[in-house]
Parts: structure tokens; sequence; C-alpha cells
């Protein structure tokens, strides 16, 4: 007889014998015990997690010649034609060959038959997911009011790619991963069926590699087997797969702890000759350390989900809780850093040397100093670094000013806090200059008198201090005080004041006189009723005109559509709580001409705007940066002040 793999000979016979499935496991036994079954499984998971296994259990309690039962006997005819995969009315489809709605139709059109041998006709439609929307349509009805004597079972390992139609008339199971330990478990009941003797760190490598699938297990199992000829070690196991032992791990973390580097990089050496994934290394060591803070957090919590729970124990007293977030953080940083690295294990050495360098607590010495000939102290080497000169930074809004006699700045000489830069006061050639030009004189003074235009010492002050300060804070103090003046001129805000109501002739074109009613002026003071919203809005567009207790507005007729009596009303009682109960409100539809509250407000917004444009372009400050720095005005930017109430009061 022909060799049977372990996944195909150990593939569960009952329920008791799966592993792992308990929460689909019992809510299926509950429902055979009770008779209480559903027409539609469907069961999703992972590949090798049992889907199709359990279909075909379920298959087996629902046409065993002893009854609907979670126990079949596994003896009579049904069960063993099912267990040996030849029963007529246990139909398997594979979705994923027979994905054509042509094929969904000729299993509709078999489903309304009796079943020849069973009790039920059981269809086991695997990787379900795979089927066309066609497919899937002509699927539906079926699936959800099958005949009597018809189960659906369907596994996929996609549920996402389902439609919900299908989803809705199905009774949906999970199947989880399979963890470590229940991977190591079963395999060492199996190895101790079969009399394969084996290393347990052997199994837990095979555990990690299957990755939640019992099946994958089973098959890397079979091929460790055939590897190390009949018996499972764990070096054969790792070189096998291409990994190294958890015992390697261990090495190189006791390495790390006790700060011993040529042990670290002996044992570096030793595991590249097996030509590892590096980056799977640092996975295990990321794994590690971080059970090992959940050890030191919640003491207790250290599962043996690898195997290694003494040893995550054992580190979680001897390491620091800095020590093990600084190699963790260093192990994930260097497994990003591997896809860029020229070589794998230069990037996984640079990894754990960083770990090993920088650990708190450990000795930071300088490099031997070069021996020269004839000196005394060969191989000494310097336990104090040497102070670094302080190197003043200019400012940036300094450095950036261009000059009219040197237009390239020449690189600033080196200072310390030892050289004093005199302080100078104001340029006696500029005594006369306005007030706003006091530091531009300064720096165009400093300027002739240092051909190299040294930023660092330049002093904008006009009145010398007591004693000169350090070159360093002379520096900064001097480029500071340049930047703030050049980012918020003194001057602007008093520039930039609106202009007074009463602006010269010339700077309103066609202004028409103000229509005066005792002191009340309709476009100058109508603001002052109070009439605000849509109301106001509308109002400030018409022209008024008065006979008596009679007020007429005069609307032109786009915005008169829009009035209605509510906005009237609201028009009406301010009039009335300024002029008197008796006025009469009249609505009339024509052109209001210019005399408009909101026509009013627009000239005034154009005088203010034009004060301001012409302040600034006017101004002797503003005309001193534009001619020495070639600058220019943007116009477009200016704002008078009252236009900028948030401004001005933030300021």
């Amino acid at each position: 007889m022909s060799y049977q793999v372990l996944a195909r000979k150990w593939r569960p016979r009952t329920f008791e014998d799966m592993v792992g499935q308990e929460h689909v496991l019992q809510a299926l036994i509950h429902a055979l015990e009770n008779q209480r079954l559903h027409h539609a499984y469907l069961f999703t998971g992972t590949r090798g997690v049992g889907k199709t296994t359990i279909g075909r259990l379920l298959a087996r309690c629902l046409n065993c010649e002893t009854g609907i039962t979670p126990r079949p006997c596994g003896t009579c005819a049904s069960c063993v034609e099912i267990q040996e995969g030849r029963f007529v009315d246990l139909i398997e489809i594979d979705a994923a060959s027979r994905t054509g709605v042509d094929d969904m139709r000729e299993l509709t059109d078999n489903v309304q038959y009796a079943p020849s041998r069973g009790r039920y006709k059981v269809y086991l439609i695997d990787e379900v997911h795979m089927l066309t929307n066609q497919s899937f349509n002509a699927f539906l009805k079926t699936l959800e009011e099958p005949p009597e004597h018809v189960k659906f079972l369907l596994a996929t390992t996609d549920p996402q790619k389902l439609p919900v139609t299908v989803l809705s008339r199905c009774l949906q199971f999970n199947l989880k991963r399979m963890t470590p330990e229940h991977i190591a478990g079963h395999l060492t009941n199996v190895l101790t069926a079969e009399s394969i003797p084996f290393e347990e760190p052997a199994l837990w490598l095979l555990a990690r590699a299957a990755d939640g699938s019992m099946r994958d297990a089973l098959s890397l199992t079979d091929q460790a087997i055939a590897f190390g000829n009949q018996k499972l070690s764990a070096s054969d196991v790792s070189s096998m797969l291409g990994t190294i032992d958890q015992r390697d791990i261990e090495r190189i973390v006791n390495a790390l702890v006790e700060r011993d580097g040529p042990a670290l990089l002996a044992e570096i050496s030793r595991i590249s000759d097996f030509a590892p994934d590096y980056s799977i290394i640092l996975a295990d060591l990321l794994s590690l350390f971080h059970r090992v803070t959940m050890e030191q957090v919640v003491p207790g919590s250290a599962d043996n989900a690898l195997g290694d729970a003494a040893q995550v124990q054992s580190l979680a007293r001897t390491l620091s809780a800095e020590d093990a977030q600084l190699f963790y953080q260093a192990a994930l940083i260097g497994r990003k850093d591997l896809a860029i690295t020229p070589d794998a294990r230069m990037g996984f050495e640079m990894t754990l040397l960083r770990m090993l360098a920088f650990r708190p607590g450990s000795d930071r010495r300088a490099p031997p100093a070069v021996s020269t000939e004839g000196s005394g102290a060969e191989g000494e080497s310097r336990d104090e670094p040497e102070p670094a000169p302080t190197v003043t930074e200019p400012s940036q809004a300094v450095s950036a000013l261009p000059s009219e006699t040197n237009p390239e700045l020449k690189p600033e000489p080196e200072l310390t806090q030892s050289e004093p830069v005199p302080v100078q006061s104001e340029p006696q050639g500029y005594a006369d200059a306005p007030a706003d030009d006091a530091w531009l004189a300064s720096i165009d003074a400093q300027a002739g008198s240092q051909p190299d235009y040294s930023e660092s010492e330049s002093e904008s002050e006009s009145e010398p201090e007591p004693e000169p300060e350090p070159a360093a804070n002379t520096a900064v103090s001097s480029a500071h005080e340049v930047a703030q003046t050049i980012e918020e001129p003194p001057q602007l805000e008093t520039a930039a004041e609106p202009a007074s109501p009463e602006a010269p002739a010339a700077q309103i074109e066609d202004a028409p006189a103000p229509v005066v009613d005792g002191e009340f002026v309709w476009e100058r003071d109508f603001r002052s009723l109070g009439i605000i919203g849509m109301p106001g809005n509308l109002a400030s567009h018409g022209a008024m005109s008065r006979a008596e207790d009679t007020i007429t507005l005069l609307i032109d007729e786009g915005h008169a559509r829009l009035l209605n009596d509510r906005h009237e009303e609201k028009i009406v009682a301010a009039l009335r709580n300024h002029f008197g109960d008796a006025i009469q409100l009249k609505i009339e539809q024509g052109d209001p001409g210019p005399n408009t509250p909101a026509a009013y407000e627009e000239r005034q917004r154009k005088i203010r705007q034009s004060a301001a444009e012409d302040s600034i372009r006017n101004d002797p400050f503003v005309q001193s940066i534009v001619e020495r720095f070639e600058a220019r005005v943007v116009e477009d930017s200016i704002k008078p002040i009252s236009d900028r109430p948030t401004q001005r009061s933030r300021r």
C-alpha cells in the first residue's frame, strides 16, 4: 500500500478529533442533538483549519444509518462510503474550476431529485467565492428555499467576496486560526503515534512556520521527517525552513543583556552560515521584547505560545523597562531599514550593535587617538571630549537682506564668547535721517566699515550699552531686532488708519448729496436703525423719501421681489421706533440711484482703501525699504485697519 501523507491520514473522523474549533463544534453538536438544522451552512477561515473536514463530518452526522446524531457510528455503509469519498448523495463541488452559470444551473436542476442512498442530499461547495455573479444569481432562489431533503455546505477563505444576498441566506461559522500551542500539541500526539523521535523546539519551529494552518503544519512535518531521516531535530528543521532556532534567539538576547560584544558578533557570524531571513529574526526579537514588556507590566501574563515562557520571565526580571523599550524600538527601526541597506547582514548587525552601544549605562568612549612616532602617549585615548566652539547662527531675516555694494555675502568668521563685539551708536552721517530709517542707517554704516558684511557684528540700537555683551548674545539680539522691525514696522499701523468721512472732494467721484431728514441722513445713519438680517440688507439697497408721516422706499426690482410681509413689518417697526408710531411705509419699485446706504458704504470703503494705499505709498519708511532693497508694495494686500477688526484687536 502506498504511503499516505500525515495531513490525509490524520484528518479528523469525529467532532472529538477536531482541534481548536470548539466554538463551531459546540453549535453544530447542539443543533444535531435538538434536530434544529439549517438548510445552508457557510464555513469561513484561512487554509487548512478544517472547513471541508467539518462539512464531511456534518454529512456523516446527517446520513448515519443510526439516525441524525453528533456521534456517527463510523461502521455503517453510509459512514464508510463518506469516509472513503464515494457516497453518492454527498456532492463535492470545486467552485474554483466550475464557475460558469451553466454549471450552477445543472446543480439547481438536479436539486429536486430525492437522495439515492442517504437521508439527505448534501452539496459541499468549496471556495464558493470563486463563483461569478451570474452563477450566484442563478443559485440564490434555490439556496433560499431548497427542498427538504437538501443541505448546502459552503466553504470559503474569502467571505468578503460573497454577495450579501448569499451571506444572509446561510448560517455562518468563522473558523479560527490554529494557535502555536494547539499545533505543537497535535504534532506531539501525531509523532508519538507514528513513533517518530522529535525535539520539542523543532515542533515550535514547525508550529510558527505553519502560520495558523494545521494542514500546513502536518505537511511541513512530513517534509521535516524526510529531511531529518525519520527524526525531528531543531537544527534540521531550522535548516529546512531557513530560519534560526529559538535557542539562537536566546543566545543573541543573552549577549545583549550581558553587554558581550564579541559573543554577539560571533553568534551573528554563526547564524549567517544558514543564510537566514534577517527580517524574520528581527520579528522574533520584537515578539520576545513585547512579551517581556507585558510580563514586566502585568506579572504572570507571559504565555507559552512559542515554548519560551521561562526565558521571557527570566528576561523580565533581568532587563530594565527602559532596556526592553530600547531593544524593541531598535529592532522595529532596523527591520524597516533592512529594505534599503546594501547588505541584509550588515543591516542586521548594525541593528544589534545599536542596541548594544546605546543601551542606558553603557560606556561612551571616544575612539583611541592615532599614535605618532616619538610620542610617549601611544595608544592613549581621550576620555573627555574637547569643548566645541560656540557658533552664533545669524538670523534669517538679516541673512536674506541684499546688499547694494556687495551682493554676495562672505562666510561669517567663527565667533567665540571670548571675542567681544563693540556696540556702535548711531552713525553721524545719518543724524538727520528720519526716525523710521535709523536701523537702516546703522546697517549701511557698518556695511561700509566692514567689507565682508558680517551680520553677527552689526548693531541696531541707537544708545550704547554700558558694558559690551558677548558676541553670540549681541549678534542674536541684533538679528532678532532687525527681523522684528522688518516683520512689524512701527509706522504701518498709523499709516493705515482709515480716512476721515470728510475726505477731499477730489477723492469722491460723483458723490451725491445725502438726503437729510432733520439730523437723520438716510444713507449715512441707516445702520443706527438696527435693521439686521435679510430685511436690513434689502432696505439698504433702497432710497428714502418722506412726506409728513409717510416714508417711501424706492427699491430696484430685483431686491423688491425678495421683500415679504415679515420683512416689511421689521422695517416699519424700526422706522417707528426712530421717527414715531405714526409713520407709515410705502414700497415702490424703480431705480433708487446713488442715495442708498449700500452705495454710500461702498463709496466710503473705496475712500478708506484709497487713503490707506496713499499712506503706505507715501510713507518715508516704506519708501526707504523700496529704494534700498529694490522692494515693491503689494497693493492688493493693503487693507484699512477699520476693515480688519480681528487683526487690530489681536495687535
